[in-house]
């Protein structure tokens, strides 16, 4: 007599999908005192609270009075624990995703309107600020793109396609994925 196993028990753990890094850009187009509240915003540990790091303009656009190498935005890159529950709790914010947000590598990016959104009270000092979310993906086994001694490439079964991620999206976040409105 045969005994069936649960398919989730023999399920691949290389298969597995987690959540490598996610990557939050506040750009203010300008450095001073902006600059510094957008920083002083994303240490808040409502929103990431970790240090954030200054990104310089990579040319000079005179129309805007940016100069190349001048500080204009920040970032935080977020990764394991700190990662899941930023997307947690941004998911309960910003619940759908379009479609073509989704790059074919199974990686995706979304905008957040206002920091506010993250009960952080309105201070009109400090006036409004948007983010960036850049969410990457990946699977065990990844290391051998990234390790010193024989670099190899991940080969295209193992990568993280569109579908995949979507699907790993609505299970593990709840997140609602549409197609593009015309």
């Amino acid at each position: 007599m045969r005994v069936e196993k649960d398919k989730s028990a023999n399920a691949n753990p290389m298969r597995r999908i987690e959540v490598d890094k996610v990557v939050i850009n506040m750009g203010v187009g300008e450095s001073g005192e902006k600059l510094a509240k957008a920083e002083k915003l994303l240490a808040n540990p409502a929103i990431a609270g970790q240090k954030p790091i200054k990104i310089a303009a990579k040319r000079t656009i005179q129309p805007f009075g940016i100069r190349r190498g001048e500080a204009i935005a920040c970032k935080v890159t977020l990764r394991g624990a700190r990662a899941r529950e930023f997307l947690r709790r941004t998911f309960k914010i910003q619940n759908k995703l379009y479609k073509s947000q989704f790059d074919t590598y199974g990686n995706f990016s979304f905008g957040i309107a206002e920091h506010t959104d993250f009960g952080i009270r309105y201070d009109p000092l400090v006036g409004i600020f948007g983010m960036d979310v850049s969410v990457s993906l990946r699977r065990p086994g990844y290391r051998i793109k990234e390790r010193k001694r024989q670099q190899r490439k991940v080969p295209a079964r193992h990568r993280i396609t569109r579908d995949e991620c979507i699907a790993f999206l609505e299970r593990e976040y709840g997140v609602e994925v549409i197609e593009e409105p015309e």
